[in-house]
């Protein structure tokens, strides 16, 4: 037998032969020819013979279809298409010539016109209701209720081309397509082909939905891959809801003995259906099961590649629907489609256990992960293997059966798929992190890392990680990593800044012009070298430009959160619910659906919903107290509590987070808006909680007598706060107070945690409990006034507040500058630290009228605090020194034993240190410093030629940086009087500050600890509150203040150490530093210089100048001040309590001056 090439040609000779005996009128004949031809590439000669059967018969769809593929492959694009188009207009049910058309286009880029070709076909195929069996009949409106927001892994949409395994190459003979209602399985699809065509007209709808998806028209993408699944599964259910319903149904939990569903329809399509892996890949079989688990509408396809790669298609239309759901309800479902009808986790879900039961994926695995990551209930107990409770127990912190112990074992399910998968490992690394496990989440970042070395969020998270363990060399070296693949992603581009910052890195920082050259006046080239905005066109540059730039970016695109949201059903159904809440007592002349509809289509319109239903909530629990209380009234039906619209979903947050405002230069406005959406995403998260009840919490008994105060911290341990506050709980008036302590991290067996626990009149540690229980144990002490002593900062337990279990919520000494959350009533400061100029104009917080006329100020510039302040008659900062100090003997030490005490430790620390020399210094961590500060230090070291700058490595990495930076500013001269040493423990840490002759505040974020701990140790600090709006540049003032006495002496000594602007910051240090001259004491002669209780003998120097002034007018004082004072700052408290709470049961609203 000769080659296949030799028999093909000796085949068309015979039908040559034969053709020309016929006359050329044998069809078949001219067709198998020109099929030969075109499959010898003579193309010519094929295109002769298909035209020959056209002139013969014009309708002749096979032979117009060939000649079109002939032309494609000579390059005539054009008339390929022409004749496609023909083809398909003659026989619509042609599929053959749909897909090389679908292709031709797709590979020009004519994605609109290949939509269009497919819809064209689905149109003119679609069969009526009354063509269709009842059992088969569809809807002809989709169903699809599309999403998008969480984003996802990685795209899973398929190629545009359909694959090959499902086209027959033109040169086959294509078999006669005429409409044969007889045929098996006709018109099962809803469309009028046989069933054995229902795979193409699968692929080609699935093509569709990937054209439309990348063409964004995300909600009839959303109708084509619902239309695949409808027909896959036979027309048996009524859209893509009926088949979530079906699913939801037959996997619901049943009694193993009876084999019922142990819930009720309601209940359970109401909560998310979790599955492990193993349960999940049976969906299939229970859902179709009359068909063995096969797809009922593919039953009359041939088995065979072809087949599989339907189920394929249909798995992956379940999955992009899935996808485009989710992404939806992250991103607040703002398409007109997607509001009409949001689909939850519960509808999410099922259709992924779907998808992964027709075909196993990876990228399912992992969406469905993230899914369950974030549901906040426990699997049934049915539904938990041995395998799934062994793989949660090995990993701390993880409870089997819960959101987290299923999403672990579906990431681990999806690498058993794919080990490679970068995604998996990315995500399960989060995972773990967010649970507390960093160096088992590191090792998962870095195996994604070594995945793909490119991967912008593995490199990012990995450094976010090593950051958190203090690696913040190795956290530069992933932030650069990951800004280089991908220059654009905000979270490198912003962690990077941070990292660079914190260890004083500025080169390539530049900076941006804020207040005309006001703030953030000198910045930083690519060499390291200032630049001065004002005189450099007054431009931004480098880095922090481009933070202050995506800062923005993310602040206006968040404004269009819930946007539309306020249809007239809708604001129906909100006025509806805040009528429930009470709103027609406490506002009871206020039209809300006039007020409402004058917020419909502005920015922040979810943002202000959210706003008034938190507002309701803490109305209707007040006038549950009034009616209980002061009215005697006790109504049978519960106070309720409005529920955030079911459309929306989790409103992202800025990058640059509430806490990083403190040291980025931004305007007031941004920095607010910062705080105010990170607190609306913690309220939205709190309020869509599966344990938030339906009513509020119940109001507090009146207090009789004390007040019952809860302190809400992660801080109860060895940290800064503790140390300052650890005498306040043991110290309240139990007539007044009774403070209730709940530690949200467990003990560290440190004397501050034990002093807190023992004097504290009530104390739980509550470190391991779900935010439900804590909130319900809030409500059963009966707490009237609720603290947060964390606000923004690691820790922190927000969602508690802002599931509002108590009628007073405040924040202070945690976080040093607002909250912007309607979870926060006050805050506690002074008239330093907050100044009034910084306030939002409508102060009053209490109605829900109050919310509609304080939006008018939502875009003024200049306010910071939303929040109702509490003014300290003295400063607001609290510091127990005086007790924790009093083991040391310190009340009872001399002022010349201090000196010489102070000059003995001086010698020991800096030996090599000339006696003349004058000690500035600095102990703050490295990142509060910045380019004008630091110029401004080597100024005053080049004025101050006796001068010397103390800092700490803190962290390691910034000496060297801040060494290079002093030498190529200050030159060698001014570079080698700074001194480096280590971080030491707290009191060695107080007792060394003594040394220090002047403390230099950092102006762009103040010492705050530290300046309390600098002022124990009788140190003079010199400050600049630069910032008007930022309570972090502003707090050492307010410490100072209150370090110092009463009267005119004191107010000189402020008015010395508080400068208004750099200049005079420069002009106060030089001054001081070079007017301080060390000598022997007068009063000792150095021959019979004794030892006293501090040493230092004939060695002792004593201070002159007005530096000298100012210590000793510290040592004076120090036992009198009203810092210092811990019982005073009690005293205070309590009278601020007592007055919130009387304003409360009131109704009045505004400011408190003490």
């Amino acid at each position: 037998m000769g080659s296949p090439v030799l028999s093909a040609k000796a085949s068309l000779e015979m039908l040559a032969n034969l053709c020309e005996q016929s006359g050329w009128k044998w069809v078949e004949g001219m067709l198998l020819g020109g099929c030969l031809y075109y499959g010898l590439e003579r193309y010519e000669e094929a295109l002769e013979w298909f035209k020959r059967i056209v002139s013969l018969d014009p309708s002749h769809v096979e032979a117009i279809s060939n000649i079109a593929a002939t032309l494609y492959c000579l390059n005539r694009h054009d008339e390929a298409e022409q004749h496609w188009v023909r083809a398909i207009r003659l026989r619509p049910s042609y599929l053959e010539a749909v897909e090389h058309l679908v292709s031709l286009l797709c590979s020009i880029h004519r994605n609109a016109a290949a939509v269009s070709a497919i819809e064209f076909i689905q149109r003119s195929l679609r069969m009526s209701r009354s063509d269709v069996p009842r059992d088969q009949a569809s809807e002809t409106a989709s169903e699809a209720d599309v999403a998008s927001p969480l984003t996802l892994a990685e795209s899973t949409t398929d190629s545009y081309v359909l694959d090959a395994e499902s086209t027959d190459s033109p040169e086959q003979r294509f078999s006669s397509m005429a409409e044969d209602v007889n045929a098996p399985g006709f018109g099962s699809s809803g469309y009028r082909i046989p069933g054995s065509e229902n795979g193409r007209m699968i692929l080609l709808i699935h093509a569709k939905g990937n054209m439309l998806y990348s063409l964004k028209d995300t909600d009839r993408a959303s109708e084509a891959f619902e239309e695949v699944v409808m027909i896959s599964a036979g027309r048996q259910v009524q859209g893509a809801k009926s088949l979530i319903r079906r699913i939801q149904t037959v996997l619901a939990p049943r009694d193993p003995t009876s084999g019922r569903r142990l819930a009720s329809d309601h209940e359970s399509l109401a909560t998310p259906l979790l599955l492990p892996p193993d349960k999940a890949k049976l969906t299939a079989q229970f859902v179709f099961a009359p068909t063995g688990g096969e797809l009922p509408g593919l039953q009359y396809m041939a088995e065979g590649a072809h087949k599989k790669s339907v189920v394929a298609t249909t798995s992956n239309s379940l999955l992009s629907l899935a996808k485009i759901y989710q992404d939806a309800m992250s991103n607040g479902g703002q398409s007109s489609g997607l509001i009409r009808q949001p689909a939850g986790v519960g509808d999410i879900l099922s259709l992924y256990y779907l998808s992964l039961s027709l075909q196993e994926s990876p990228s399912t695995a992992n969406n469905v992960g993230i899914l369950l990551a974030g549901v906040q209930q426990a699997a049934p107990v049915q539904y938990i293997s041995v395998s799934d409770m062994g793989l949660a127990a090995s990993v701390p912190g993880i409870v089997p059966g819960s959101g987290l112990a299923l999403a672990l074992a579906y990431y681990q399910y999806g690498l058993t798929l794919d080990p490679k998968h970068v995604h998996l490992h990315t995500n399960l690394g989060s995972l773990l992190k967010d649970i507390g496990q960093l160096d088992m989440a590191i090792s998962m970042y870095e195996q994604a890392v070594a995945c793909d070395g490119s991967f912008d969020i593995a490199l990012t998270n990995l450094a976010n990680a090593v950051k958190d363990r203090g690696r913040i060399s190795d956290a530069i070296k992933y932030y650069q990593r990951a800004v280089a693949a991908n220059p654009d992603f905000a979270e490198a581009v912003c962690g990077l800044s941070t990292a660079l910052n914190s260890v004083c890195d500025w080169r390539g920082r530049g900076g941006v012009l804020l207040a005309g050259g006001r703030y953030d006046r000198w910045h930083v080239d690519e060499k390291g070298m200032l630049q001065d905005v004002i005189k450099n066109q007054g431009q931004g540059s480098g880095l922090m430009k481009r933070v202050v730039e995506i800062v923005g970016r993310q602040l206006k695109e968040s404004a269009s959160w819930g946007f539309g949201i306020l249809q007239e059903h809708s604001i129906l159904q909100l006025v509806a619910q805040l009528a429930d809440a009470g709103a027609g007592v406490t506002d009871a002349g206020l039209d809300l659906a006039a007020e409402l509809r004058k917020w419909a289509g502005r920015p922040s319109e979810g943002y202000r919903i959210l706003r008034l239903i938190e507002r309701s909530t803490i109305a209707a629990m007040r006038c549950w107290y009034r009616d209980r209380h002061i009215k005697g009234i006790r109504f049978p039906a519960p106070y309720r509590r409005p529920k955030p619209p079911s459309s929306l979903s989790i409103p992202s947050a800025p990058t640059v987070l509430p806490f990083h405002t403190f040291t980025c230069p931004l305007p007031a406005k941004d920095v607010r808006t910062i705080s105010q959406r990170n607190a609306l995403r913690i309220s939205f998260s709190t309020l869509r909680s599966p344990w938030i009840p339906t009513t509020v919490y119940e109001p507090p008994d009146p207090p009789s007598p004390y007040l019952n105060v809860g302190y809400v911290s992660s801080d109860f341990n060895n940290h800064p706060l503790a140390h300052l506050m650890q005498s306040v709980f043991g110290m309240h008036n139990p007539k007044r107070v009774k403070a209730f302590c709940y530690a949200t991290t467990a003990s560290d067996r440190s004397i501050h945690r034990q002093q807190i626990e023992r004097e504290a009149p009530v104390f739980r540690d509550v470190s391991t409990w779900a935010p439900d229980r804590l909130v319900e144990q809030i409500v059963q002490d009966k707490i009237h006034i609720l603290v947060n002593l964390n606000g923004y900062t690691r820790g922190a337990r927000n969602e508690i507040f802002a599931a509002r279990p108590a009628p007073i919520q405040m924040s202070f000494m945690g976080f040093a500058g607002t909250l912007g959350a309607e979870w926060c009533d006050y805050l506690l400061a002074d008239s330093t630290a907050i100044p009034p100029s910084t306030l939002r104009p409508h102060r009053n917080n209490i109605t829900l009228e109050d919310v509609f006329r304080d939006e008018a100020d939502a875009d003024a510039e200049d306010w910071i605090y939303s929040e109702n302040i509490i003014f300290c008659r003295d400063t607001f900062f609290c510091c127990d020194h005086a007790q924790s100090a009093d083991g040391f003997n310190e009340r009872d030490l001399t002022w010349e034993e201090d000196q010489r005490r102070r000059w003995k430790m001086r010698k020991e620390l800096f030996p090599s240190l000339p006696d003349d020399a004058v000690l500035l210094g600095n102990f703050n961590q490295l990142y509060k410093i910045d380019p004008t500060t630091f110029r401004s230090w080597l100024r005053i070291l080049a004025a101050a030629p006796k001068a010397y700058l103390w800092l700490l490595r803190f962290p390691e990495l910034g000496e060297t940086h801040l060494r290079r930076t002093a030498r190529d500013w200050g030159g060698e001269g001014v570079a080698s009087r700074i001194i480096f040493t280590d971080v030491a423990p707290k009191q060695q840490h107080i007792a060394r500050a003594r040394v220090c002759d002047l403390f230099l505040d950092t102006p762009e974020c103040n010492a705050h600890t530290t300046a309390a701990d600098i002022l124990w140790s009788n140190t003079p600090l010199l400050t600049l509150p630069r910032y008007e709006y930022k309570m972090c540049s502003r707090m050492a003032a307010s410490i100072l203040k209150g370090a110092l006495p009463k009267g005119g002496e004191g107010e000189r000594a402020a008015a010395e150490l508080i400068a208004r602007d750099e200049a005079q910051y420069e002009e106060f240090a030089v001054a001081l530093a070079n007017g301080l001259v060390y000598r022997l004491p007068a009063s000792v002669p150095a021959a019979a210089a004794g030892v006293g209780r501090g040493g230092g003998g004939a060695d002792y120097r004593e201070g002159t100048g007005r530096l000298a002034e100012l210590r000793r007018l510290l040592f004076d004082s120090k036992w009198s001040c009203a810092l210092f004072d811990t019982r005073r700052w009690v005293r205070d408290l309590e009278e601020a309590y007592e007055i919130a709470w009387e304003r409360w049961v009131k109704g009045e609203g505004g400011d408190i001056y003490l």
